[in-house]
């Protein structure tokens, strides 16, 4: 790290030593890492039973077929994925599915192709009249210490299973990694017993025989900023998106005089930053190019250190595609979401290798951990990005890797990103506080693999578990024996014909603030799903009747009561009874709880209501 004075540079640091002192920009609480700690598999009775259907790996179909006793092993060549027919057929009967892709080449060509193979065969298993449980074996997919040995292709199904787990809980079962150096006859047993696990674990990593899980864990970022040679260049990808223009000004205010913005149509977009810059003796030079275009990545790459200083650093925060249901995905969806953030990575990496840098810093997401329904190729590509870095940093090369929460930028913005609610649990940072950790996870005492994130842990537990079991968080979570009591409200005082009058008021001023409709114009008689509810809407919409009514509610009341009408009946029946009602409210409030959550979300689904789930 450059130690020369630099008053612009020295700025930025303490603004940087700022955002972690607790002064309004509450870094050192928004900091995280991912702890692996041992989790001995309980012991569970072997299956007897069952048909398993074993997808890719051939020394797994053979080491399952010696061992798994009467259990029926039936193998699937990778490349039969692609023909509907077959797979449909092969699926038939079968109770597991185990997808095992050989270890590959770390490219983005494998990782294309391994999303693709997952994906086809997850929407074949979910369309099945008994869907089977799917379980994903990697090799060196998922590394948990500085130095692993990492296969982003591997990583991609990561991300892609975090997110399987929540779109798909009928057939989902579990990630499980392994050294690629382990043989079949190890890990077969290993993979036998997860099959019969009780502990619920769903994400495995194991690592010299011994069993981790994944847990999110607080941590304190180091206290020293890096500092940028103002004599070399700084490269970014992804310039003129939501981040790219905070990152620019966060790399001026680490030192940075020289900034060369790639983006593939920068137009005239960065023009005002530009002037705003050299007005600091700090020189933006716009590059057109596409940064998965590694002739034209190639060409620039030839730039550095001729008519353009040394390049220093990359920092890649591009970001491209929409939301899509993983049954719906074309490969053009995936296409346009892996090509700015995979692809582009992918082409850095191997230009780096020969034009050294000090600096190689990866955007990817906290969804890339958490997984997001509708979001799959995303989490998919941060799954990627991380393992990515380790694999530079085993080669001993620069890499740092940056799970981000939830931009205001992007929350406030009028497009898909724009419609997160805080009800999903992640919060909005402020996007220059959070860009303000950059510097600090960039020195190399945070290691490799940083996250940045506020949010509402509980919350997004609740959120989350409505479909998956999302065990990561656990570490987070509040003792639930501790949980704080709705106070209760009296309405001894008022008739059931008031309560009903109040209790409907507050209804209407509720849902209309989530839903983002004006109070005058919602209809107490429409079912809140043709208005737009969402299941992460109805957890919030629950939230604040439980405390309008100081009673307990279940999410699954509002999709029984499915109109503010209806549901200001119930609520007025559970908090009012009229004289002998008593017993049958309680009954009703407990049939409706019992309503299933699949239940739920099909009726969501099935009215075509819009995704706000985090990205």
């Amino acid at each position: 790290m450059r130690l020369r004075h630099n008053a612009s540079r020295d700025a930025g640091l303490t603004a940087a030593r700022s955002a972690r002192k607790g002064d309004g920009t509450p870094i050192d609480e928004w900091s995280y890492e991912v702890g692996w700690p041992v989790r001995p598999l309980p012991q569970a009775e072997a299956a007897t039973t069952g048909r398993w259907l074993v997808v890719g790996d051939t020394g797994l179909v053979n080491e399952l077929g010696r061992v798994a006793g009467p259990q029926r092993i039936e193998g699937l060549e990778s490349g039969a994925l692609a023909d509907d027919e077959v797979l449909h057929g092969a699926l038939n009967r079968v109770d597991r599915v185990l997808f095992a892709p050989l270890a590959c080449e770390p490219s983005a060509g494998a990782a294309y192709r391994l999303f693709h193979q997952a994906r086809r065969l997850a929407a074949a298993m979910a369309a099945a009249a008994s869907p089977p449980k799917l379980f994903i074996v990697t090799r060196n997919g998922q590394p948990i210490a500085e130095g692993d040995r990492a296969n982003p292709a591997h990583g991609t199904l990561w991300g892609l299973g975090r997110t399987l787990a929540l779109e798909h809980p009928e057939i989902w079962r579990s990630l499980i990694d392994f050294d690629d150096a382990v043989p079949a006859e190890l890990a077969v047993p290993r993979l036998l017993a997860e099959a019969t696990g009780t502990d619920g674990e769903d994400q495995v990593v194991y690592r010299q025989g011994v069993r981790h899980v994944p847990r999110l864990q607080r941590r304190v970022l180091p206290t020293d900023a890096v500092a940028l040679d103002g004599d070399a260049c700084q490269l970014v990808i992804g310039a003129t998106g939501n981040i790219g223009p905070h990152l620019i000004r966060q790399l001026a205010r680490m030192g940075a005089k020289t900034i060369v913005a790639v983006s593939r149509n920068p137009g005239s977009r960065l023009g005002e930053l530009t002037e705003s810059l050299a007005a600091g003796g700090i020189k933006l030079v716009a590059v057109a190019a596409d940064a998965a275009d590694e002739a034209a990545m190639a060409e620039l790459f030839h730039r550095f250190g001729t008519d353009l200083p040394p390049v220093e650093g990359v920092y890649l925060a591009a970001y491209a595609g929409g939301p899509v249901l993983l049954d719906e995905m074309t490969d053009d969806d995936v296409t346009a979401m892996f090509a700015p953030k995979l692809d582009a990575a992918a082409v850095l990496h191997r230009l780096t290798l020969t034009t050294p840098v000090r600096h190689f810093a990866l955007f990817s997401s906290i969804s890339g951990l958490t997984g997001s329904r509708w979001l799959a190729h995303y989490t998919a590509t941060s799954g990627y990005l991380d393992a990515l870095a380790y694999a530079r940093r085993s080669l001993g090369l620069a890499a740092t890797t940056i799970n981000w929460g939830l931009w205001k930028s992007l929350a406030d913005s009028d497009g898909d990103a724009g419609q997160i609610s805080v009800g999903t649990g992640l919060v909005p940072m402020d996007d220059q506080t959070a860009i303000a950790a950059l510097p600090l996870a960039m020195n190399p005492a945070a290691g490799v693999h940083s996250i940045v994130v506020d949010a509402d842990w509980p919350l997004l537990a609740e959120a989350y578990r409505t479909r998956g079991s999302l065990h990561i968080v656990d570490d987070l979570l509040p003792d639930s024996a501790g949980a704080a009591l709705i106070p209760a409200r009296d309405w001894s005082h008022l008739t059931p014909a008031q309560v009903r009058r109040e209790v409907e008021g507050g209804l209407r001023s509720i849902v209309a603030r989530e839903l983002r409709i004006p109070e005058p114009e919602l209809e107490s008689d429409r079912p809140l799903a043709e208005l737009g509810l969402n299941s992460l809407m109805a957890m919030a919409i629950r939230r604040e009747a439980e405390a309008l009514v100081g009673v307990e509610i279940s999410t699954t009341m509002l999709f029984n009561h499915p109109t503010v009408a209806a549901l200001a009946d119930q609520l007025t029946k559970l908090v009012a009874p009229v004289e002998d009602s008593g017993h049958d409210a309680i009954a009703a409030l407990s049939a409706s709880a019992g309503s299933t959550l699949d239940s739920l979300f099909d009726r969501i689904e099935s009215s075509s209501v819009t995704a706000e789930e985090p990205a």
